[in-house]
């Protein structure tokens, strides 16, 4: 029997934690479904509560988008940035979040948030390669 996607989802989630954990950094992680559906989600102790309101941003953005959140942030002019925002509930123009595909179509994403946002990148990656393996 295949893997599901809830438990691709924790397993993206806890290799997230592990990074998080080897790199001393607290933060927050979150895999939606295609429907934007929180499936699995972790904030660490001591993490700011604001991480995960963040953390679902990247995420919808990238469900959204079909795009790394990364990669947007530096491909949309900041005043589209602004006018986005305002009309979508939930987006986020700040590395840490990427979609989750399978067969070539989106089947969810991936948010981090409560690191650099350099670390929210790469700690995005690493759930990413859990969540494919």
């Amino acid at each position: 029997m295949s893997e599901t996607f809830l438990e691709r989802a924790q397993r993206a989630v806890a290799a997230g934690l592990s990074w998080a954990r080897e790199h001393e950094t607290l933060m927050t992680f979150v895999v939606m479904d295609v429907t934007g559906t929180v499936c699995a989600a972790a904030r660490m102790d001591g993490s700011r509560p604001i991480t995960y309101d963040i953390a679902v941003a990247k995420a919808n953005t990238a469900r959204s988008f079909h795009a790394s959140t990364a990669e947007l942030a530096g491909r949309v002019k900041p005043e589209n940035k602004i006018a986005i925002g305002q009309l979508g509930d939930r987006i986020a123009f700040l590395g840490g979040g990427v979609p989750v595909g399978r067969a070539g179509a989106v089947i969810g994403a991936i948010g981090t948030s409560g690191g650099t946002e350099d670390q929210d990148v790469e700690a995005a990656e690493v759930c990413l390669a859990a969540f494919s393996a």
